[in-house]
Protein backbone atom coordinates (compact mmCIF):
# COMPACT_ATOMS: atom_id res chain seq x y z
CA UNK A 1 0.00 0.00 0.00
CA UNK A 2 1.08 3.56 -0.74
CA UNK A 3 0.98 6.50 1.65
CA UNK A 4 0.71 9.91 0.06
CA UNK A 5 2.22 13.03 1.60
CA UNK A 6 -0.71 15.25 0.62
CA UNK A 7 -3.99 15.35 -1.31
CA UNK A 8 -2.19 16.98 -4.23
CA UNK A 9 0.40 14.20 -4.23
CA UNK A 10 -2.36 11.60 -4.22
CA UNK A 11 -4.11 13.22 -7.20
CA UNK A 12 -0.87 13.44 -9.14
CA UNK A 13 0.42 9.92 -8.51
CA UNK A 14 -2.50 7.61 -7.60
CA UNK A 15 -2.91 6.39 -11.17
CA UNK A 16 0.59 4.89 -10.98
CA UNK A 17 -0.24 2.79 -7.93
CA UNK A 18 -3.98 2.12 -8.26
CA UNK A 19 -3.76 -1.39 -9.75
CA UNK A 20 -1.07 -2.53 -7.30
CA UNK A 21 -3.00 -1.11 -4.35
CA UNK A 22 -6.24 -2.85 -5.35
CA UNK A 23 -4.37 -6.13 -5.71
CA UNK A 24 -2.77 -5.73 -2.27
CA UNK A 25 -6.12 -4.85 -0.67
CA UNK A 26 -7.66 -8.00 -2.18
CA UNK A 27 -4.80 -10.09 -0.77
CA UNK A 28 -5.20 -8.56 2.69
CA UNK A 29 -8.95 -9.17 2.59
CA UNK A 30 -8.43 -12.81 1.62
CA UNK A 31 -6.12 -13.26 4.60
CA UNK A 32 -8.99 -12.23 6.85
CA UNK A 33 -11.63 -14.13 4.87
CA UNK A 34 -9.81 -17.47 4.94
CA UNK A 35 -8.38 -17.16 8.45
CA UNK A 36 -9.40 -19.88 10.97
CA UNK A 37 -12.77 -19.00 12.52
CA UNK A 38 -13.14 -18.22 16.24
CA UNK A 39 -13.94 -21.16 18.56
CA UNK A 40 -17.55 -22.23 18.99
CA UNK A 41 -19.35 -20.79 22.02
CA UNK A 42 -20.07 -23.10 24.96
CA UNK A 43 -23.41 -23.92 26.53
CA UNK A 44 -23.58 -21.84 29.76
CA UNK A 45 -24.76 -24.86 31.75
CA UNK A 46 -22.82 -27.94 30.60
CA UNK A 47 -19.88 -25.92 29.16
CA UNK A 48 -19.65 -28.12 26.07
CA UNK A 49 -19.36 -26.49 22.64
CA UNK A 50 -22.76 -25.62 21.23
CA UNK A 51 -24.24 -28.07 18.69
CA UNK A 52 -23.65 -27.10 15.07
CA UNK A 53 -27.38 -27.25 14.31
CA UNK A 54 -29.48 -24.31 15.55
CA UNK A 55 -32.49 -26.59 16.11
CA UNK A 56 -30.52 -28.28 18.91
CA UNK A 57 -30.37 -25.04 20.90
CA UNK A 58 -32.93 -22.61 22.25
CA UNK A 59 -32.80 -18.97 23.25
CA UNK A 60 -34.19 -18.01 26.67
CA UNK A 61 -35.38 -14.43 26.48
CA UNK A 62 -35.72 -14.20 30.28
CA UNK A 63 -31.93 -14.14 30.73
CA UNK A 64 -30.65 -13.86 27.16
CA UNK A 65 -28.85 -17.21 27.24
CA UNK A 66 -28.67 -19.80 24.46
CA UNK A 67 -28.88 -23.31 25.93
CA UNK A 68 -28.22 -26.69 24.32
CA UNK A 69 -31.01 -29.23 23.93
CA UNK A 70 -29.32 -31.61 26.38
CA UNK A 71 -29.48 -29.18 29.28
CA UNK A 72 -32.97 -28.02 28.32
CA UNK A 73 -34.46 -31.51 28.28
CA UNK A 74 -32.52 -32.62 31.37
CA UNK A 75 -33.92 -29.67 33.33
CA UNK A 76 -37.43 -30.43 32.06
CA UNK A 77 -37.15 -34.09 33.08
CA UNK A 78 -36.06 -33.10 36.58
CA UNK A 79 -39.26 -31.11 36.88
CA UNK A 80 -41.21 -33.90 35.18
CA UNK A 81 -42.44 -31.47 32.55
CA UNK A 82 -41.14 -31.62 29.00
CA UNK A 83 -42.11 -27.99 28.36
CA UNK A 84 -39.85 -26.85 31.23
CA UNK A 85 -41.83 -24.02 32.89
CA UNK A 86 -38.64 -22.64 34.44
CA UNK A 87 -35.53 -21.48 32.64
CA UNK A 88 -32.69 -23.96 33.28
CA UNK A 89 -30.26 -21.07 33.71
CA UNK A 90 -31.97 -18.24 35.61
CA UNK A 91 -34.88 -20.33 37.00
CA UNK A 92 -37.49 -17.73 36.04
CA UNK A 93 -40.88 -19.05 35.00
CA UNK A 94 -41.82 -18.92 31.34
CA UNK A 95 -44.46 -16.35 30.39
CA UNK A 96 -47.87 -17.73 29.49
CA UNK A 97 -48.97 -15.49 26.60
CA UNK A 98 -47.67 -14.33 23.24
CA UNK A 99 -48.04 -10.66 24.16
CA UNK A 100 -45.89 -11.09 27.27
CA UNK A 101 -43.26 -12.97 25.28
CA UNK A 102 -43.12 -10.21 22.65
CA UNK A 103 -42.78 -7.66 25.47
CA UNK A 104 -39.80 -9.58 26.85
CA UNK A 105 -38.14 -9.64 23.43
CA UNK A 106 -38.65 -5.89 23.00
CA UNK A 107 -37.27 -5.19 26.46
CA UNK A 108 -34.11 -7.19 25.85
CA UNK A 109 -33.64 -5.58 22.45
CA UNK A 110 -34.09 -2.02 23.74
CA UNK A 111 -32.46 -2.24 27.17
CA UNK A 112 -29.76 -4.88 26.59
CA UNK A 113 -28.93 -4.34 22.92
CA UNK A 114 -29.54 -8.10 22.59
CA UNK A 115 -28.91 -9.15 18.99
CA UNK A 116 -30.73 -12.48 19.42
CA UNK A 117 -33.84 -10.77 20.78
CA UNK A 118 -33.76 -8.38 17.81
CA UNK A 119 -33.36 -11.36 15.47
CA UNK A 120 -36.28 -13.10 17.15
CA UNK A 121 -38.53 -10.07 16.73
CA UNK A 122 -37.51 -9.87 13.07
CA UNK A 123 -38.71 -13.43 12.59
CA UNK A 124 -42.02 -12.65 14.27
CA UNK A 125 -42.65 -9.77 11.85
CA UNK A 126 -41.40 -11.73 8.85
CA UNK A 127 -43.88 -14.58 9.41
CA UNK A 128 -46.59 -12.75 11.35
CA UNK A 129 -46.12 -14.80 14.53
CA UNK A 130 -46.92 -14.15 18.19
CA UNK A 131 -49.81 -11.84 17.39
CA UNK A 132 -47.67 -9.42 15.38
CA UNK A 133 -48.69 -8.40 11.85
CA UNK A 134 -46.67 -9.74 8.95
CA UNK A 135 -44.44 -6.86 7.92
CA UNK A 136 -41.50 -7.64 5.64
CA UNK A 137 -40.14 -4.08 5.72
CA UNK A 138 -40.07 -4.09 9.53
CA UNK A 139 -38.48 -7.54 9.49
CA UNK A 140 -35.69 -6.35 7.17
CA UNK A 141 -35.13 -3.29 9.36
CA UNK A 142 -34.76 -5.53 12.43
CA UNK A 143 -32.59 -8.07 10.61
CA UNK A 144 -30.26 -5.26 9.59
CA UNK A 145 -30.12 -4.01 13.18
CA UNK A 146 -29.56 -7.52 14.55
CA UNK A 147 -26.70 -8.02 12.08
CA UNK A 148 -25.09 -4.76 13.22
CA UNK A 149 -25.53 -5.85 16.84
CA UNK A 150 -23.72 -9.12 16.14
CA UNK A 151 -26.28 -11.78 15.18
CA UNK A 152 -24.63 -14.04 12.61
CA UNK A 153 -27.92 -15.84 11.88
CA UNK A 154 -29.57 -12.49 11.12
CA UNK A 155 -26.72 -11.68 8.73
CA UNK A 156 -27.15 -15.02 6.95
CA UNK A 157 -30.91 -14.58 6.58
CA UNK A 158 -30.52 -10.98 5.40
CA UNK A 159 -27.90 -12.08 2.88
CA UNK A 160 -30.23 -14.76 1.53
CA UNK A 161 -33.01 -12.20 1.11
CA UNK A 162 -30.70 -9.96 -0.92
CA UNK A 163 -29.56 -12.96 -2.95
CA UNK A 164 -33.12 -14.03 -3.77
CA UNK A 165 -34.70 -10.57 -3.95
CA UNK A 166 -37.13 -11.58 -1.21
CA UNK A 167 -38.72 -8.39 0.09
CA UNK A 168 -35.75 -6.32 -1.15
CA UNK A 169 -34.14 -5.45 -4.45
CA UNK A 170 -31.70 -8.20 -5.38
CA UNK A 171 -28.20 -7.03 -4.50
CA UNK A 172 -25.20 -9.37 -4.91
CA UNK A 173 -22.83 -6.94 -3.18
CA UNK A 174 -24.98 -6.88 -0.05
CA UNK A 175 -25.38 -10.65 -0.22
CA UNK A 176 -21.60 -11.02 -0.21
CA UNK A 177 -21.12 -8.36 2.46
CA UNK A 178 -23.41 -10.01 5.01
CA UNK A 179 -22.36 -13.55 4.12
CA UNK A 180 -18.65 -12.76 4.37
CA UNK A 181 -19.20 -10.93 7.66
CA UNK A 182 -20.97 -13.93 9.19
CA UNK A 183 -18.47 -16.44 7.79
CA UNK A 184 -15.45 -14.61 9.17
CA UNK A 185 -17.09 -14.57 12.62
CA UNK A 186 -17.63 -18.33 12.57
CA UNK A 187 -21.02 -19.10 11.01
CA UNK A 188 -20.68 -22.38 9.09
CA UNK A 189 -23.82 -21.87 7.00
CA UNK A 190 -22.45 -18.57 5.74
CA UNK A 191 -19.11 -20.20 4.98
CA UNK A 192 -20.87 -22.96 3.04
CA UNK A 193 -22.90 -20.36 1.12
CA UNK A 194 -19.71 -18.59 0.09
CA UNK A 195 -18.33 -21.87 -1.21
CA UNK A 196 -21.49 -22.49 -3.19
CA UNK A 197 -21.34 -18.96 -4.62
CA UNK A 198 -17.72 -19.36 -5.72
CA UNK A 199 -18.46 -22.73 -7.32
CA UNK A 200 -21.75 -21.92 -9.02
CA UNK A 201 -21.44 -18.23 -9.91
CA UNK A 202 -17.71 -17.65 -10.34
CA UNK A 203 -16.68 -21.20 -11.28
CA UNK A 204 -13.68 -20.80 -8.98
CA UNK A 205 -13.43 -24.26 -7.46
CA UNK A 206 -10.17 -23.56 -5.66
CA UNK A 207 -11.71 -20.73 -3.61
CA UNK A 208 -14.93 -22.70 -3.21
CA UNK A 209 -13.06 -25.68 -1.77
CA UNK A 210 -11.23 -23.40 0.67
CA UNK A 211 -14.59 -22.28 2.05
CA UNK A 212 -15.96 -25.82 2.18
CA UNK A 213 -12.83 -27.02 3.98
CA UNK A 214 -13.19 -24.36 6.69
CA UNK A 215 -16.85 -25.29 7.19
CA UNK A 216 -16.07 -29.02 7.29
CA UNK A 217 -13.29 -28.54 9.85
CA UNK A 218 -15.81 -26.71 12.04
CA UNK A 219 -18.11 -29.75 11.99
CA UNK A 220 -20.52 -28.70 9.24
CA UNK A 221 -21.73 -31.97 7.69
CA UNK A 222 -22.98 -30.55 4.36
CA UNK A 223 -19.46 -29.37 3.50
CA UNK A 224 -17.93 -32.86 3.64
CA UNK A 225 -19.28 -34.06 0.24
CA UNK A 226 -17.94 -30.86 -1.31
CA UNK A 227 -14.51 -31.55 0.16
CA UNK A 228 -14.71 -35.10 -1.17
CA UNK A 229 -15.41 -33.69 -4.62
CA UNK A 230 -12.48 -31.32 -4.19
CA UNK A 231 -10.19 -34.23 -3.37
CA UNK A 232 -11.38 -36.29 -6.31
CA UNK A 233 -10.90 -33.38 -8.70
CA UNK A 234 -7.37 -32.74 -7.46
CA UNK A 235 -8.03 -29.43 -5.70
CA UNK A 236 -7.21 -31.04 -2.34
CA UNK A 237 -4.27 -33.33 -1.73
CA UNK A 238 -4.69 -36.61 0.12
CA UNK A 239 -3.02 -35.13 3.20
CA UNK A 240 -5.26 -32.06 3.16
CA UNK A 241 -8.40 -34.19 2.78
CA UNK A 242 -7.38 -36.51 5.61
CA UNK A 243 -6.70 -33.52 7.86
CA UNK A 244 -10.17 -32.12 7.09
CA UNK A 245 -11.78 -35.45 7.99
CA UNK A 246 -9.89 -35.64 11.28
CA UNK A 247 -10.80 -32.07 12.23
CA UNK A 248 -14.46 -32.68 11.35
CA UNK A 249 -14.59 -35.79 13.55
CA UNK A 250 -12.83 -34.06 16.45
CA UNK A 251 -15.21 -31.11 16.26
CA UNK A 252 -18.28 -33.34 16.16
CA UNK A 253 -16.98 -35.41 19.07
CA UNK A 254 -16.42 -32.26 21.14
CA UNK A 255 -20.13 -31.41 20.80
CA UNK A 256 -21.38 -34.86 21.82
CA UNK A 257 -22.64 -35.90 25.24
CA UNK A 258 -24.88 -38.64 26.58
CA UNK A 259 -27.27 -35.95 27.80
CA UNK A 260 -27.61 -34.48 24.30
CA UNK A 261 -28.09 -37.92 22.74
CA UNK A 262 -30.93 -38.62 25.19
CA UNK A 263 -32.44 -35.23 24.44
CA UNK A 264 -32.44 -35.80 20.67
CA UNK A 265 -34.20 -39.16 21.12
CA UNK A 266 -36.85 -37.57 23.31
CA UNK A 267 -37.33 -34.60 21.00
CA UNK A 268 -37.63 -36.88 17.98
CA UNK A 269 -40.53 -38.69 19.63
CA UNK A 270 -42.45 -35.51 20.46
CA UNK A 271 -44.24 -32.91 18.40
CA UNK A 272 -42.81 -30.20 20.64
CA UNK A 273 -39.47 -28.99 19.31
CA UNK A 274 -37.05 -26.68 21.06
CA UNK A 275 -36.18 -24.25 18.34
CA UNK A 276 -35.24 -20.62 18.45
CA UNK A 277 -32.78 -18.09 17.21
CA UNK A 278 -29.28 -19.18 18.01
Amino acid sequence: LVKYCSVTCQKDHRSQHKAACKKKLAELFDEQLFAPPPPREDCPICFLPMPASADQTTYKVCCGKVICCGCLVAAANVENNTHSPKCPFCRNKAVNSDSKLVKQYRKRMEENNDCIATYGLAGMYLFGNMGLPQDTSKAIELLTLASEQGSLEAAVNLANMYDEGNGVTRDVKKFLHYTQMAAMKGNEQARFNLGAYEAEQRRNHVRATKHFAIAARAGYDAALPMCTAGYRSGVLTKEEFEQILRCHKDEKDSMKSEQRDIAMVELASQEHMFVGPK
